[in-house]
């Protein structure tokens, strides 16, 4: 299987970043201005609870594990297929963003009978975050 091969070749500093990029994505993208707030009224959530650092460790553990296992595959598949450079990796990160990870949330949000506001909101951050993972780990092979 060329993407279970392509593991032990990848660049691990870019899988790193690559990670760690979704930290970045996901505060500019939730934590600051009008889409941020409009998601927290979606789930429910207030503002002193969107800036409660209560619970916040295991949360965002659980997202690093994610995001690294992520960042793992991304790379892998991007190495097997033989994606290149920053657009090529952007592009590719984009497309399994919107496949995968959109998908999914239009799937459970959909039969969850949540609104489609947030359906959107989270899948145009997954799509951002992994085209930003993809376009680093297209560039820094």
């Amino acid at each position: 299987m060329a993407w279970l091969d392509a593991i032990g070749d990848l660049n691990w500093w870019a899988v790193l970043v690559a990670t760690a990029s979704t930290f970045l994505v996901g505060f500019l993208f939730y934590a600051s201005g009008a889409l941020g707030r409009r998601w927290a009224g979606l789930v429910g959530l207030t503002e002193e609870e969107m800036n409660s650092s209560a619970g916040a460790g295991p949360r965002f553990v659980a997202t690093g594990i994610a995001s690294l296992l992520t960042a793992i595959l991304l790379g892998a598949l991007i190495l097997a297929t033989g994606v290149e450079g920053l657009w090529e990796g952007l592009l590719f990160g984009a497309v399994v963003g919107l496949v995968l990870r959109a998908g999914a949330h239009v799937i459970h949000n959909g039969f969850a009978h949540l609104p489609t506001q947030l359906t959107v909101i989270d899948g145009l951050h997954d799509v951002l975050s992994l085209a930003v993972m993809g376009a680093i780990l297209g560039v820094w092979q």
